[in-house]
């Protein structure tokens, strides 16, 4: 029913979509998964009009949409769903499903249609008919999204675009959602779903087609899609399969450097504890964990993402959180920084109760975070970023010979402005003035992001060597394999839940079952 071929979509110099082929079909439910930044929404934005194309063609019933406009294409039968919940919130659950039945109505010409019985047909069929009077802010979020879908369905659609529907739905709820998919792919309707529940997708859909970087890397049934070793490695972060697409779309500065460096060897450390903690800054060595999130419940307005996480992280060991887009990593670390506040639990800094306690604040009491990103002064040459570095009272010198010892390149150019640096110099840099300040605790979110792999390797054996002088480190990360080789301890994050903590070796089966959905 729907076909894209060739897609391609262009920002500046980068392909964030390049010649993906897409096929859904009239009657079932199609999966289009992928990691973080794969380029899934950017699909959607391209299939409904919202995002230009800048080659490839889209076809509708045989019919070349490509240069139709946003307006016309839902006048032919496509409507979606958004990432982020998108109710009007003053409106009735009702009233937010009538605004598009009569929308429809009025566009379609269909004066023998009656928008009120098609809005109550609707209620009906997803469950709303109790609460369609309430205001649709007031809803649950699961309901919320039942009133967002609603809207869709009345619009009377052939083919349905849902981009992440199950967000913050509880187990109940999704099962439900689940088998309201079943039923409009039995209707006839094609039905294309981004959905980070990868257990959900392999439940629902026909056929999986799974990017990567922008290119479509795997197309296959469920069953397909859980054996193939690409999607493995997508979603794990082993790197070869990575490593094309990675040179591909990143092409700065850094990637001209990449063949200069070599890939660094195993670690020799035996798995373990690491030996001898060091001496925290009163002088004392201590078997009390250095960061402990004891029940942590967290929430994004009505939708709750953390529910009840319980996470230590030793003193001098480094801990990788892992799992699945949307699992909740981020926002743990969020709530170990002190940038978001929990709305139940509590968080310990070397023994310590802090919540509540702002960033700087804890970052005074030994705790400091590297966010997702780059994390520099761009127009600050590298040494004037440890300038600042110094305003929180330590000398100018020692800061550098610090630096400079755990990375020996940002001594080559500390005259360079950081904005001209590599990915990866970036990153180290970001890194090194954390360090400075001689943190008990490093809390560090997608090291990897946007950086070549042999980048990357170097940056985690740099990290093994920071964990090596004491510091502890919470790694935030993706792509599992990447960080497993140094981590001490690895814990298992699927929707807002720990689902298992152990040494790397011994959570391989986990990992899987929490990428994709089934054990392998």
């Amino acid at each position: 029913m729907f076909e894209a071929r060739g897609l391609t979509i262009r920002f500046g110099g980068h392909n964030a979509v390049n010649e993906v082929d897409l096929d859904v079909e009239r009657g079932s439910v199609t999966g289009l998964i992928g990691p973080n930044g794969a380029g899934k929404t950017t699909i959607f934005n391209a299939i409904t009009g919202l995002q230009e194309v800048s080659s490839g063609t889209l076809t509708l019933d045989g019919r070349d949409i490509t240069p139709e406009s946003p307006r016309r294409r839902a006048r032919l039968g496509i409507a979606r769903t958004f990432q982020q919940l998108e109710v009007f919130g003053s409106l009735t659950a009702r009233a937010n499903i009538l605004v598009a039945a009569e929308i429809r109505r009025r566009w379609a010409h269909d004066l023998g249609s009656d928008p009120r019985r098609d809005a109550d047909a609707i209620l009906d069929r997803l469950g709303l008919r109790a609460v369609a009077d309430e205001r649709a802010d007031a809803l649950p979020t699961g309901l919320a999204r039942l009133c967002e879908l609603g809207r869709a369905l009345a619009v009377r659609p052939r083919l349905l675009l849902l981009d992440e529907p199950a967000s913050g739905l509880n187990d109940r709820e999704t099962e439900t959602f689940a088998e309201l998919l079943a039923a409009l792919a039995a209707d006839g309707m094609a039905v294309l779903l981004v959905e980070h529940d990868v257990g959900l997708v392999m439940n629902v859909c026909a056929s999986i087609h799974v990017i990567d970087y922008g290119a479509l890397i795997s197309v296959g049934t469920p069953a397909e899609i859980r054996r193939d070793q690409a999607v493995l490695d997508a979603y794990l972060g082993d790197g070869s399969a990575r490593a094309h697409q990675t040179h591909e779309n990143h092409q700065t500065h850094e990637n001209h450097q990449t063949h200069q460096m070599h890939q660094l060897p195993a670690r020799t450390r035996p798995p373990g504890p690491r030996p001898d903690p060091q001496p925290s800054r009163d002088g004392e060595v201590s078997a009390m964990p250095v960061l402990e999130l004891r029940n942590i419940v967290a929430a994004y307005g009505r939708i709750e993402v953390l529910h009840g996480i319980d996470l230590v992280l030793p003193r001098g060991d480094v801990v990788a959180l892992l799992g699945p887009n949307g699992a909740g990593k981020s926002t743990t670390l969020k709530v170990a920084s002190g940038q978001m506040k929990p709305s139940g639990g509590c968080v310990h800094l070397g023994g310590r109760h802090v919540n509540g306690a702002a960033g700087d604040a804890l970052s005074r009491i030994g705790l400091c975070t590297i966010p997702e990103g780059r994390g520099v002064f761009p127009n600050l040459t590298v040494r004037e970023n440890l300038v600042m570095a110094s305003y929180a009272g330590l000398p100018l010198g020692p800061i550098e010979e610090r630096t400079y010892a755990f990375f020996p390149r940002l001594e080559q150019r500390r005259s360079q402005l950081a904005g001209t640096l590599s990915g990866g110099e970036q990153r180290m840099l970001a890194v090194a003035r954390a360090l400075v300040t001689e943190p008990a605790a490093l809390l560090l979110d997608e090291l990897s992001t946007g950086l070549a792999p042999l980048i990357v390797e170097e940056l985690y054996g740099l990290v093994d060597d920071i964990a090596e002088s004491g510091v502890s480190i919470l790694v935030v990360e993706q792509f599992a394999h990447i960080v497993l080789g140094v981590a001490d301890l690895a814990v298992v994050m699927v929707q807002g839940r720990i689902t298992a903590v152990g040494r790397p070796s011994e959570i391989e089966t986990e990992l899987s079952s929490a990428y994709l959905g089934a054990n392998l």
